[in-house]
């Protein structure tokens, strides 16, 4: 079910922007009528957390929207996994997708700081 959260809600699970998903979704937002796919949200611990379109999320932060258009979603999402990374944007200070201004890095650095850091969790977790 689609719905609506404002905007500080839900909380990132990603700690990084990348250069390059947000020259994409710059090229098509239009911030007037704001139009885009919802943005996938589980409950963890009592409190929404954006799983996917963190870029999506920040362009809409930027356009001053007040809500997210959202969807809660069902998948089995490994939520140690995510705990993890919901932990690793509050050691950076990052509680609300506006305070992922400053974290836009590079393709090679996003896949280097971040894409990388998730897998080594992920091994972990799986005890590899």
């Amino acid at each position: 079910m689609v719905d609506w959260l404002p905007i500080d809600e839900p909380q990132p699970s990603q700690c990084y922007l990348s250069r390059a998903k947000l020259d994409g979704v710059v090229s098509w937002f239009d911030p007037d009528e704001p139009a885009y796919e919802p943005l996938p949200v589980i409950e963890l611990d009592a409190e929404w957390v954006l799983v996917d379109g963190h870029t999506r999320a920040f362009v809409a932060s930027l356009a001053g929207a007040d809500e997210l258009r959202v969807v809660h979603d069902t998948d089995d999402h490994p939520r140690e996994l995510y705990g993890r990374c919901v932990a690793w944007c509050r050691e950076a200070g990052i509680t609300e997708v506006a305070e992922l201004h400053g974290r836009l890095v590079s393709e090679a650095a996003y896949e280097r700081l971040w894409v990388d850091r998730c897998t080594r969790a992920a091994r972990a977790l799986e005890g590899g």
